[in-house]
């Protein structure tokens, strides 16, 4: 009998993490490359509707903040 792990299964919250990891880092080069506050308030506000359901759906000692402009850099590096 195949385990799911073994099989490649990922439960839902690990990938919400993966993806939110990805758009994050995103964000953070576009805020190095002086992106508009406007367009990084527009995808900071996506992420955190992706934190959201990712808190709603993970084990309560993996939840996480909403990020926030002032410190998504430090928080990029929390979700590595």
């Amino acid at each position: 009998m195949t385990k799911a792990k073994d099989a490649g299964f990922l439960p839902l919250w690990i990938k919400s993490q993966k993806e939110i990891r990805e758009k994050l880092a995103e964000l953070v080069r576009l805020k190095k490359m002086n992106g508009t506050e406007s367009e990084l308030m527009k995808r900071m506000g996506e992420i955190n509707e992706k934190v959201r359901t990712y808190n709603a759906i993970c084990p309560t000692k993996m939840q996480r903040r909403e990020i926030e402009l002032e410190s998504m850099e430090i928080q990029c590096v929390k979700w590595k």
